[in-house]
């Protein structure tokens, strides 16, 4: 995503923060709360790395508080890919060579699946693993396990119907296609890029346009299975397997729709999946109760909560927030995704004393069979990792009371005369807040270290730092919930910068002329570092902060 694009996509979402915080209190997750959520991670998928044998998988935790295994060559089993996705998911974060170590030792074992033709379920097994393995190492390795499998996936497309049959085990079914496929389609749409046969596109694309026609209810509800006639293709059976019932929507069934029509429409970008990713999510928002969990069912009067699919909803709104074109919506579909992993993030469901050895409490697997009820689920804890992933890279920056917690490494990079362009929205009327820019060699204990300081001053104005005090040349009110857009003009072999900012409404003001770097800063020979620092966490947000050369630009007098 370019600069510009970012910034305006945080802008979008700025403004439906904007509109949330200002219907009344709520609570949004933020940097913080990712951090925390981080820390707990880490530490159940350390202590499930050091207690389960390799070669068997966690799929769900057991009343004695260990999980339940499935061994790497289960044919049928469709879950063994998620625990290795999560070591890759925090060695992505972390980038510490242990989390690697780890992730590529429990990868490996499931090549085994490679060949697997007996289940549609590949793509959850290949994808969370061998393809963020390829994503994050670039070895070659992996990338040709992932064709071998997509061939085997493609194998159970059928022409006629359109459609990949989903598995082999029921008796009942003759072509059975089921809303969990939509997550396996990503393995033939990738495929299709990454050196296998353009065909598998096509294969996916059919299947999830049958998905529409077939599973989606023209109110946005779904359906969890459709078994065909392998010869004609006529519908034999429209209802539910793991559902309340033929009519009812299973909340994760429609969890795989809503994140299979946003993917869908990522590789394909075919209007038909972005319509239909809107008509399923608007659908399922409009049936959450308050705090964003939905029931295991939408319409079961049975209430059992199901974390599991609330995070892989929140994952897929962070996705497909960028990809609707209207504002208002982008923004709903953002804060939606945000009180989600607000709410997952709570002790209500987030384990932090340890009661499960998974990371989410309360999901469930299969109720009417009464199997994996109130438990944690591998998968959840997946797309819960997955969703705080795509949550740190959307842009959103949260100021914090601490220097170490508020600072951000830009690169040694930046040098010469620069150009910083970023979006800022102050949560309170007053407040003491400063975004300062620092050499990326500098220990950030302090303000003393920002040779640029912007700050939201305590009389309700910005000003910045020229040399030995702060100063404005012309003075700039803010607001708390509005959004101000700041560029600023960093010459940095001469020690000086200019600020401009524009207000929600009016021009672009010019706040600092020529301003001279804070005398008390080390050298300053690139932005190496950015600091959000207030008194409380979370005071102002920053989005969309971008630097990129000056070219042509005439150093500061």
């Amino acid at each position: 995503m370019s600069g510009g694009v970012k910034a305006r996509h945080g802008v979008y979402l700025l403004l439906g923060l904007c509109c949330t915080l200002a219907a009344g209190p709520v609570q949004a997750f933020d940097e913080e709360a990712a951090s925390s959520a981080l820390q707990v991670a880490r530490r159940k998928l350390t202590r499930t790395a050091e207690e389960v044998p390799l070669g068997q998988y966690p799929k769900s935790s057991e009343p004695d508080g260990t999980w339940l295994l499935v061994p790497a060559d289960n044919r049928v089993g469709w879950t063994q890919g998620f625990f290795p996705g999560e070591l890759w998911l925090i060695y992505d974060q972390s980038r510490e060579p242990d989390w690697r170590t780890l992730a590529e030792t429990w990868t490996r074992p499931l090549e085994v699946q490679q060949y697997n033709t007996e289940t549609h379920d590949l793509g959850f097994k290949f994808m969370p693993s061998y393809g963020l393995a390829y994503e994050l190492t670039n070895d070659d390795y992996y990338r040709q396990v992932l064709l071998r499998a997509a061939g085997s996936l493609a194998s159970r497309y059928n022409p006629r119907v359109g459609i990949i049959s989903c598995c082999d085990w029921n008796p009942d079914w003759h072509l059975p296609m089921v809303s969990d496929t939509m997550m396996n389609l990503e393995l033939l749409l990738w495929a299709s890029r990454n050196g296998g046969q353009p065909g598998w596109r096509d294969m996916a694309l059919n299947h999830a346009l049958r998905t529409l026609a077939d599973i989606v209810r023209p109110d946005g509800s779904t359906y969890h299975v459709v078994d065909y006639d392998p010869d004609t293709g006529a519908q034999l059976f429209r209802g539910t397997f793991q559902g309340y019932s033929d009519t009812s929507t299973w909340a994760r069934g429609h969890a795989w729709v809503i994140y299979g029509f946003t993917m869908v429409y990522r590789y394909t970008r075919d209007p038909r999946m972005l319509e239909a990713a809107q008509r399923v999510t608007d659908y399922y928002l409009g049936r959450l109760p308050e705090d964003t969990v939905p029931n295991w069912d939408l319409d079961a009067p049975i209430p059992q909560k199901d974390s599991s699919t609330a995070a892989a909803v929140a994952s897929a709104l962070l996705e497909l927030s960028n990809y609707v074109p209207d504002a208002d919506k982008k923004a709903v579909y953002w804060n939606a995704a945000l009180r989600m992993l607000d709410a997952l993030s709570s002790p209500a469901y987030l384990d932090t004393e340890d009661t499960s050895p998974g990371i989410l409490l309360h999901a469930v697997g299969h109720l009417p069979a009464g199997q994996e009820v109130d438990v944690s689920l591998i998968y959840g804890d997946y797309y819960f990792l997955e969703a705080i992933r795509r949550f740190q890279r959307s842009g959103i920056w949260s100021s914090q009371p601490g220097f170490a917690a508020g600072t951000r490494t830009l690169g040694s990079g930046n040098t010469g005369v620069q150009v910083a362009e970023f979006d800022v929205m102050p949560r309170a009327q007053t407040l003491d807040g400063v975004i300062g820019h620092a050499d990326s060699s500098a220990r950030v204990t302090s303000r003393s270290e920002f040779a640029l300081s912007l700050r939201l001053s305590p009389a309700g104005v910005f000003d910045a730092y020229d040399g030995t005090r702060y100063a404005a040349t012309n003075a700039v009110p803010y607001e708390a919930n509005a959004i101000y857009h700041v560029r600023i003009l960093a010459d940095l072999p001469a020690g000086r910068y200019s600020v401009w900012i524009k207000p929600p409404s009016g021009p672009e003001v010019l706040l600092a002329d020529r301003f001279a770097f804070r005398s008390s800063a080390p050298v300053t020979d690139d932005l190496g570092q950015l600091t959000l620092k207030s008194t409380a966490a979370g005071e102002f947000w920053v989005v969309g902060h971008t630097l990129r050369p000056a070219p042509g630009a005439r150093p500061a007098e």
